[in-house]
């Protein structure tokens, strides 16, 4: 009895007669199932690498065409310690912000109360979280400072809220929208500021409007020269 001839068929790669069901070439040695997709041949795969070394230059050179850079300034966490400010602040963008100015919004402090960035250079604020330092400079000297500490601790006793004081932080984004973050000062924290504020008041040798120590009003004008 003769047995059966194998099924003939076709290689894929170099068309010649193979057994039909056979998965490598007996001719070329090509694979002749899924495999056969992933055999590239050198040229080729030379010129894919030249590809993909041009891609990987010009890709970032178009997303930074479509993309544009933009600060994203998340709202501070906001500490007071005496007279003494630190400021957290989150830019979870890819481009600096800006921070603006300070001041206080009072019913209690002087409009010329100073609040201070201790390092100019920490005004740019860079992608990332940054720490910021201020002074607060109340224009009062060390016997209004102290007094105004016992008018705290007596609102304190008493239950009594102080009266209406905020600290203001205004910071730019890059895109030129502002973002607003408030510190309110209640009795506690105006007492720590004014008894701080005391003390080194107190360490001042010289007054003068730039350390505040003089307090509101007190400035003399000196008298015109007589001739």
């Amino acid at each position: 009895m003769n047995e059966e001839e194998p099924r003939m068929t076709h290689c894929q790669q170099c068309r010649l007669s193979i057994p039909e069901g056979a998965q490598v070439c007996t001719h070329c040695q090509s694979y002749q199932d899924w495999r056969s997709w992933f055999a590239v041949s050198s040229t080729v795969l030379a010129l894919l690498t030249a590809l993909i070394s041009v891609l990987s230059f010009a890709v970032p050179s178009f997303i930074t065409l479509l993309h544009k850079p933009h600060s994203d300034l998340a709202a501070p966490m906001i500490t007071l310690e005496g007279t003494t400010i630190r400021l957290m602040v989150v830019n979870n963008g890819d481009a600096p912000g800006v921070f603006v100015r300070a001041f206080t919004e009072s019913e209690y402090l002087a409009g010329a109360t100073k609040v201070r960035l201790r390092d100019d250079q920490k005004a740019v604020v860079a992608p990332g979280t940054n720490l910021l330092m201020f002074d607060v400079v109340p224009l009062l000297n060390q016997e209004q400072s102290y007094k105004n500490s016992v008018e705290m601790i007596q609102l304190i006793l008493e239950n009594k809220e102080a009266p209406k004081t905020d600290i203001v932080f205004v910071f730019g984004d890059s895109d030129g929208e502002f973002r607003v973050s408030r510190l309110n000062l209640d009795a506690d924290k105006l007492f720590g500021l004014m008894r701080a504020n005391s003390d080194r008041c107190s360490a001042i040798k010289e007054p003068d409007f730039y350390n505040g120590c003089i307090g509101p009003g007190e400035l003399e004008m000196a008298p015109p020269d007589s001739k």
